[in-house]
């Protein structure tokens, strides 16, 4: 009785080696792309902190010159005791005493007699020469009648 033989591999065909495990050439590259960005930006981010700081520094300096040519002219509660359309009106001047023109966006909260908030709005004064004074009047909806009495008050002006 003959035994079936085993099929032998060619000569060369044999079991390969396992390759070395390392980096690939592309990650070796991409991580020095990083180390070089990291390196670079790294002094750069103090200095990139102290631009964004001066200018919201700026920022902030604008907006309360802005503020200063803000005021708030009246505020009449004449239908915050109506049930169907309860509502508060204001009256806002702006005086641009700057060199530019500027637009005014200003918050203003309405209160009642205890000093608590009860309505936020906001009215838009647009494109204000220098040298120019403008009036604009809101309007607060409310969303229940109030009784007693009602201020207005400037929150922010940007």
């Amino acid at each position: 009785m003959s035994h079936p033989t085993t099929p032998q591999p060619a000569p060369g065909y044999g079991p390969q080696p396992t390759p070395k495990k390392g980096m690939s050439k592309g990650l070796k590259i991409t991580l020095i792309i990083v180390g070089v960005l990291i390196l670079l930006c790294g002094g750069g981010f103090v200095a990139c902190t102290a631009l964004v700081g001066k200018a919201a520094s700026d920022i902030s300096k604008e907006i309360d010159a802005k503020a200063e040519h803000v005021k708030l002219t009246s505020c009449k509660a004449e239908s915050a005791n109506n049930d169907l359309f309860p509502t508060v009106k204001f009256d806002l001047e702006v005086n641009n005493s700057s060199k530019n023109q500027n637009s005014y966006f200003v918050d203003v909260f309405i209160l009642d007699e205890a000093g608590t908030r009860i309505a936020t709005t906001a009215a838009v004064i647009a494109d204000v020469r220098p040298g120019q004074k403008a009036t604009e009047q809101g309007i607060a909806p409310l969303s229940e009648k109030v009784s007693g009495k009602i201020s207005c008050k400037i929150d922010k002006v940007s």
